[in-house]
């Protein structure tokens, strides 16, 4: 099963907002086996190095960016979504690191 995280800069209530919209998504297009959790932004050192693909909100800082570089994790821009300003960017972003990993 892939995971995707999503953290924000601070709290959580706007990680949990994208959440909301990646799972509707992904529900819409009948995509499945993927777990779409939010954290809080203080705790992604910790577990970053668990997950596939990072949604972020604010942009990754330099020890985050270290952690994805390490390990592999796509890192994916999540403001369109949040916003609602052209979210299909990140919506392609997600599949095409979701269809990378089978590969």
């Amino acid at each position: 099963m892939a995971k995707i995280i999503v953290a924000c800069g601070s709290g959580v209530a706007s990680s949990e907002l994208i959440v909301k919209h990646i799972t509707d998504f992904f529900e819409d297009h009948h995509i499945t086996g993927v777990e779409v959790e939010a954290t809080d932004f203080k705790k992604l050192p910790d577990i970053l190095a668990n997950y596939d693909v990072y949604v972020w909100i604010a942009r990754p800082n330099e020890e985050i960016q270290t952690i994805v570089d390490r390990y592999g994790i796509a890192s994916v821009n999540g403001l369109p979504i949040f916003t609602g300003q052209s979210p299909e960017t990140s919506y392609r972003d997600i599949i095409t690191a979701l269809k990378n990993m089978q590969s």
